[in-house]
């Protein structure tokens, strides 16, 4: 339950980076930083031990993100905490749930 609310909370947090770029060029950017987050959505719902093996992996590029945007751009702090905190959340969770499928099953 934890992975899937962070997971949202992460893609609506790289989505709401629109409202805070007023610049129709960075939409592109905001779509390449979106997109990727939706492919593990159906593993995650469906409880699907691999997907939850493999997203720890897609967290470290979106806490990269989140670290190089809290360093580069102050304006975007908002936006950067909120990157790193859903990111460490989604990465820690999903390793204790991947644990917790190999145990049960």
């Amino acid at each position: 339950m934890i992975c899937i609310v962070a997971l949202i909370a992460l893609l609506l947090c790289q989505l709401g980076l629109f409202y805070w770029q007023k610049n129709s060029y960075n939409l592109h950017w905001i779509l390449m930083l979106s997109l990727p987050l939706l492919l593990p959505l159906k593993g995650v719902i469906l409880s699907r031990r691999y997907t939850y093996k493999w997203i720890g992996f897609l967290t470290l590029a979106y806490f990269c993100v989140g670290i190089s945007e809290l360093v580069s751009n102050p304006h975007l702090q908002v936006y950067a905490v909120l990157t790193i905190l859903f990111s460490i959340i989604l990465f820690i969770s999903s390793i204790y749930y991947s644990r917790y499928l190999s145990v049960t099953s």
